[in-house]
């Protein structure tokens, strides 16, 4: 037995202390303090967008194996977390535009890019590549999109497709929701101290800070909680959060690189 299992009781509070310190070179990142006008906005969004969409890839094969989507309906084996995973589905394909409709998170970090002028070119490439059948290999390399997002990419559609569910859980958990909330609001700082105007993304932004941090962050930890029984699960959902930090990480070394280039 590890000095972590006697320690730690409870799974999500090992995960944390195993992946604090890749968690704090995120929190601190340097992309933060960079953005501070438009034209650095706008690279970070179409570099950022793909994380956005992929997002959704996760949280679809969460839905895939907690909820019943096959015809005849059966009840789904784990009750809660069926109405976890559909209470966040609920929250990121079809919330609130901030005006009189609904859409998802995606499509409002887009209207988001286009009021800023940030081209949406490479990502729309992508969606219309998977939607006439190619691959995710061959949609990333049609877009044109930079190193650093595909490996981005290629390592959330690995771990959606292939992964075991402790691992999906942890990635969607400890790389997404639960670490969001405190990246979003370094970036609303920036932006607020750039007196910058991006009603769209500002409201996209404080969006995610309330619903990740009040309500999506406590239920994936649940999820992780009640996903990963054994030491074989947790020792596999470390990795991946690991490893879903780190290329968050990347990710943005990749931005703050395009910008000192400019």
């Amino acid at each position: 037995m590890t000095q972590a299992t006697q320690t730690f009781t409870c799974p999500t509070e090992r995960i944390l202390h195993e992946t604090s310190d890749l968690r704090a070179r995120l929190l601190q990142h340097e992309v933060y303090q960079r953005i501070s006008d438009l034209d650095s906005l706008r690279i970070f969004m179409q570099d950022h967008v793909f994380a956005v969409l992929d997002f959704m890839w996760l949280l679809k094969r969460l839905q895939a194996a907690f909820c019943c989507q096959s015809v005849p309906w059966l009840p789904p084996a784990n009750p809660n977390l069926a109405r976890f995973v559909n209470e966040i589905v609920l929250g990121e394909e079809t919330d609130s535009d901030g005006d009189t409709g609904y859409c998802s998170h995606f499509e409002l970090y887009l209207s988001a890019m286009k009021e800023v002028g940030a081209s949406t070119q490479r990502v729309d490439t992508l969606t219309a590549a998977l939607r006439s059948g190619k691959t995710v290999d061959e949609a990333l390399a049609a877009s044109g999109a930079p190193a650093h997002v595909v490996r981005f990419v290629k390592f959330t559609s690995e771990i959606a497709s292939a992964s075991p569910a402790c691992d999906v859980s942890s990635v969607f958990c400890f790389g997404r929701e639960d670490v969001i909330p405190e990246m979003f609001q370094r970036l609303l700082e920036s932006f607020e101290d750039s007196g910058m105007q991006i009603p769209r993304l500002s409201y996209y932004i404080r969006r995610h800070i309330e619903l990740d941090g009040d309500q999506h962050g406590p239920l994936t930890r649940q999820m992780v909680k009640t996903v990963c029984q054994t030491e074989q699960e947790v020792e596999s959902a470390i990795r991946a959060a690991k490893n879903a930090l780190e290329m968050r990480i990347q990710l943005w070394d990749g931005v703050v690189r395009t910008l000192s280039a400019q």
